[in-house]
């Protein structure tokens, strides 16, 4: 596995929201708007199926899954990435926690309504040795890196995440359409850290409920 790759294919690519090849589609923009409240979003959400990203430099791909925990006022996200399209070779998985504020209607995005995502605390956990030496050269956490291990990273930032007291919060756009829920399409520089930065299209692939 080439971790630089890995890298490059990861930073344009955000964890709330899926680059993939595949899956359904949010509905049209002239659905009338309804306001998203925390009983739409109450439950868990999946990755229907083994999501791609876009392609690494040597033409390779990385896949993953992605699964939501959200609660009234607190959501978790269990980002994990793999190295085959059937996602069953594990490179590492992200998880994040925190508390959400939904807001008001968007106004730029149909049916949508803008949300805020804290980032309280996040973990990572190598699932390979190629990406525990990446971890480690990187700075990543306090501790040695062990495949298997999780470890806190909310206070160091790894790699692609930055600390959260450099970037505490995603603002974002959630819609929820029967049993799909699609967040906003995330920029070319992966920064959602700002209100300006709020997306203004959903991403093409939704998770589902579970």
């Amino acid at each position: 596995m080439n971790a630089r790759n890995l890298f490059l294919s990861l930073a344009t690519l955000g964890f709330a929201a899926g680059c993939a090849t595949s899956g359904s589609t949010a509905g049209g923009a002239s659905a009338p708007a309804t306001h998203v409240k925390p009983k739409d979003l109450k439950g868990a959400w999946t990755s229907a199926v083994c999501e791609a990203m876009a392609p690494n430099p040597d033409g390779s791909r990385t896949y993953f899954k992605r699964v939501f925990d959200i609660q009234e006022t607190a959501w978790s996200l269990k980002f994990e990435t793999f190295g085959d399209a059937g996602c069953t070779a594990r490179l590492f998985t992200a998880r994040f926690e925190g508390p959400y504020t939904l807001l008001k209607d968007s106004e730029k995005v149909a049916g949508a309504t803008e949300a805020n995502f804290g980032f309280g605390r996040h973990y990572m956990t190598a699932h390979v040795q190629p990406v525990a030496d990446w971890f480690q050269g990187a700075k990543c956490g306090t501790k040695p890196w062990k495949v298997g291990e999780e470890q806190e990273t909310s206070t160091t930032g790894c790699v692609f995440l930055r600390p959260v007291t450099a970037c505490g919060m995603d603002h974002d756009v959630v819609k929820v359409e029967g049993h799909q829920l699609f967040f906003g399409q995330r920029p070319a520089d992966n920064d959602m850290c700002t209100p300006d930065k709020r997306p203004t299209q959903l991403t093409p692939v939704a998770v589902v409920r579970g």
